[in-house]
């Protein structure tokens, strides 16, 4: 008996998981798949407990939750394997300023949800976005084009610099000293 529940919640355990990934990234924004199925699953079993009064086996029930979830993070840090399939990968949904349409497709977003992701993280053009990705949370990952970057201090700096070096150089002389050499000889 004792051993029966115990199996019975390994089993929903794993197929939750597996549900929810199957669900997709879109469906599970900030948690990954196995947070959220032992979020739902506490919810739940404690909902059976006040109806049952079986305190002690629910417990047990939540501790294997908890316990199962500490193994598989430390499972995931050990093999990437677990990782994979458990939790995810980040996938590829823009790349040099252009939709991969296919990856929306298989993601079931359509391109007004990403647009509308986009926005949210202050960009305006598509073109703007180098490489863009859906994370295994749901969030949007994205790197900018060099031209939608911000400029840093040191950028600022070395452009100052150079400006400078140039200013420096014009009032000394008009002409590239090279140049002038180049002409000397012909």
């Amino acid at each position: 008996m004792m051993n029966n529940f115990i199996i019975e919640s390994l089993i929903l355990l794993i197929s939750s998981v597996i549900l929810i990934r199957i669900a997709g990234k879109k469906s599970v924004a900030k948690m990954t798949s196995l947070e959220t199925v032992i979020i739902l699953a506490i919810g739940t079993t404690m909902g059976h407990a006040i109806k049952e009064n079986s305190l002690w086996q629910v417990i047990i029930i939540l501790c294997i939750f908890v316990l199962f979830l500490i193994l598989i993070q430390k499972l995931q840090l050990k093999h990437k394997l677990f990782e994979r399939y458990l939790i995810g990968k980040a996938t590829l949904v823009i790349t040099e300023g252009k939709i991969i349409e296919d990856n929306l497709i298989k993601l079931r977003i359509t391109k007004e949800q990403l647009e509308m992701r986009l926005r949210e993280k202050g960009i305006s053009y598509i073109t703007d976005v180098k490489s863009g990705t859906i994370e295994s949370n749901g969030d949007l990952g994205f790197e900018l084009a060099d031209h939608a970057k911000p400029i840093t201090k040191m950028m600022l700096l070395e452009i100052l610099n150079q400006s400078e070096y140039e200013q420096k150089n014009e009032s000394n002389t008009t002409e590239n000293l090279f140049n002038q050499v180049l002409k000397d000889n012909k």
